[in-house]
């Protein structure tokens, strides 16, 4: 933590220092965090609408700042969410980079015996992604979920995933993932969230939460892809990767042979990146969508995300590769196959590409476990 060491130091003098790197500079390093027990970590993977508005973001001297004071109060264990969870899993390291980029929110909401408190927020353009603390007098049972998710505010019904985990003597800590499908580009969203009750295997307790915030948009750099590969009936259109300070986004299409569905009825096409330093990278799509030149029902966009790109990294390669498939109804049986198409290299120095003929896809890392939203 030598970088937060001196930015203390620095900030003795009459600097301006932005509120929420000010208070996690302050609680970091004079608040004593003892390790807390933990329980392992879950995903939950949900449908969720979103919507936007712009907004700066204030800046405030070390003199007077409030929301450092609220913060201990709120979270006097694990400090903010997003190093928690840097703290406990080293595979978490991306969030490292979410935590210094994130914009505080700090807001809190208590009803049913259950407090849920805001503590950051994150928008990379194509990702909302916020953290928070859910604090309840009794456990809950493992996997639980809301009943519903943050929304962007004018934007078409998206996806969002959730990750949590239990901490004794505070509660759960967890980040939420929002991919809203924005009909156009904004610099920041205006995020609405009333999770209407904490839903567990066996009960549901209803609540009365309300939050509202905005979070600006961190800086990108979009690049034109518009490559398509093809395998079979099976073609994967890269159309753009966008890099931020906290990930990689890239949009991609699949468009499906009419003839082609005549043999398989579904198709799902995923990709895997590497860089050249062998690391290799999950990529999971954050949701998918047909529009009006769709010629069948399998032709849809995605969007993915991968975080942690090593910035040691020169080059990264996407491999798409596709899940067809049939579910025979009477029978019960399914039968699958996997297309593998030709790779993209990308140099990450001056944004050119070179097509790989043939690769061999590399294994993916381990993924966490998954909670399946139904259960």
């Amino acid at each position: 933590m030598k970088e937060k060491e001196i930015s203390i130091k620095s900030s003795l003098e009459t600097i301006q220092i932005p509120t929420e790197k000010l208070d996690r500079i302050l609680y970091d390093a004079f608040v004593d965090k003892p390790a807390p027990k933990r329980s392992r970590k879950k995903w939950l993977y949900t449908s969720a609408a979103a919507a936007m508005l712009a907004i700066g973001i204030l800046t405030t001297s070390m003199i007077a700042s409030p929301a450092l004071a609220n913060l201990a109060v709120q979270i006097p264990v694990i400090g903010n969410v997003f190093s928690f969870f840097v703290e406990d899993d080293e595979d978490n390291e991306p969030y490292e980079s979410y935590e210094y980029f994130s914009e505080a929110v700090g807001l809190t909401q208590i009803d049913s015996g259950i407090e849920i408190i805001i503590d950051q927020a994150i928008y990379d353009g194509t990702n909302v992604t916020l953290s928070f603390l859910l604090k309840t007098d009794e456990p809950l049972e493992e996997g639980f979920h809301f009943a519903s998710y943050p929304q962007v505010e004018g934007a078409n019904p998206g996806n969002a995933g959730m990750e949590f985990e239990y901490v004794e003597n505070v509660g759960y800590a967890g980040i939420i993932r929002v991919t809203p499908d924005l009909n156009e580009e904004l610099g920041g969203l205006n995020i609405t969230w009333e999770p209407g009750s904490v839903m567990t295997h066996t009960k549901e307790i209803e609540g009365n939460w309300k939050f509202n915030f905005a979070v600006t948009q961190i800086l990108k750099e979009p690049m034109p892809l518009a490559i398509k590969v093809k395998e079979e009936g099976v073609t994967v259109h890269l159309k753009e990767v966008t890099f931020t300070d906290i990930s990689v986004n890239i949009a991609y299409q699949q468009l499906v042979d009419p003839a082609y569905l005549t043999e398989w009825s579904a198709v799902e096409a995923e990709l895997i990146a590497q860089d050249n330093l062998g690391e290799v990278y999950n990529v999971p799509y954050n949701g998918g969508s047909t529009d009006g030149s769709a010629k069948t029902a399998e032709d849809f966009n995605w969007t993915a995300t991968m975080s942690g790109l090593d910035p040691r990294a020169t080059s990264l390669t996407f491999y798409p590769f596709a899940t067809v498939s049939n579910f025979d109804e009477e029978t019960q049986t399914s039968e699958s196959k996997r297309l593998e198409f030709d790779a993209v290299q990308i140099d990450l120095t001056d944004h050119s590409h070179t097509i790989i003929k043939d690769p061999t896809i590399p294994e993916l890392p381990k993924d966490e476990e998954l909670i399946d939203s139904s259960n």
